[in-house]
């Protein structure tokens, strides 16, 4: 039987009794309809996981007992930073919730031209949803670490600032193949363009910026699918999906 996951905002030790958040009690009760002595499994983002048992059914302040710690490393050796182009909606939720379970560390939304327009009310709201999602993927994936997710950067700064071993960007225009590139890579940053792609100019600014072009088949993949496909495909060359 598939034992829940649920990350906890605060210290976790063993024989220490935690209450939950509402949210995470809600869900566990409510709709997991989960009774005491129900095992579980928590996890701070600080390493590692704790397991744990039910203790009472209170729907918005369930309470667990903390049993003992497990030295799980489930995250990958390779540094990824995903800069993504803010695409509109789900399509974004989509992407951080696929590079989360892929194992990307950090993630930058970037503004560029052809990119969602996001005011600041707005990005309050959409920050949190974005956090909570990367927790849910965490939750799901077995992941112990939540990744960064950074504030809203303009193009030029994200794409001058990043610094990584090795930089890449989707272009249509490029020849280079993931698999041409040669090397043992620790540290990785990768460009994904919103609807609608990076302009021609944004190409080349992050191509001087120490960019490498690649390009990903002959297809031409959705601003949801780009990023994922690119992370899987450089886990497998230089993390833990090989």
């Amino acid at each position: 039987m598939r034992v829940t996951r649920i990350y906890h905002h605060g210290d976790l030790s063993e024989g220490a009794n935690i209450k939950l958040s509402p949210a995470a009690s809600s869900h566990l009760i409510r709709v997991l309809r989960s009774k005491p002595g129900t095992p579980l499994v928590l996890f701070n983002g600080q390493g590692g996981e704790y397991q744990a048992t039910l203790i009472n059914e209170n729907n918005k302040a369930a309470e667990v007992e903390v049993t003992a710690f497990c030295d799980i490393d489930r995250e990958s050796q390779l540094n990824i930073t995903l800069l993504q182009c803010i695409s509109r909606s789900d399509r974004m939720d989509t992407t951080i919730q696929k590079a989360t379970e892929l194992g990307v560390k950090t993630i930058l939304p970037v503004t560029s031209e052809r990119s969602a327009h996001i005011n600041k009310s707005s990005f309050i709201k959409k920050s949190g949803r974005w956090a909570q999602i990367a927790i849910s993927a965490c939750e799901q994936s077995g992941r112990t670490t939540v990744p960064i997710i950074h504030s809203i950067t303009d193009f030029d700064t994200a794409v001058t600032t990043t610094d990584s071993e090795l930089k890449l960007v989707l272009d249509h225009t490029a020849t280079t193949r993931l698999g041409e590139l040669k090397g043992e890579i620790n540290s990785l940053a990768f460009l994904s363009g919103p609807e609608g792609g990076l302009s021609d100019e944004e190409i080349r600014h992050a191509r001087d910026a120490g960019y490498t072009g690649i390009k990903l088949g002959e297809r031409v993949l959705r601003t949801e699918t780009a990023a994922p496909a690119c992370i899987a495909a450089v886990q497998t060359l230089w993390g833990d999906l090989g």
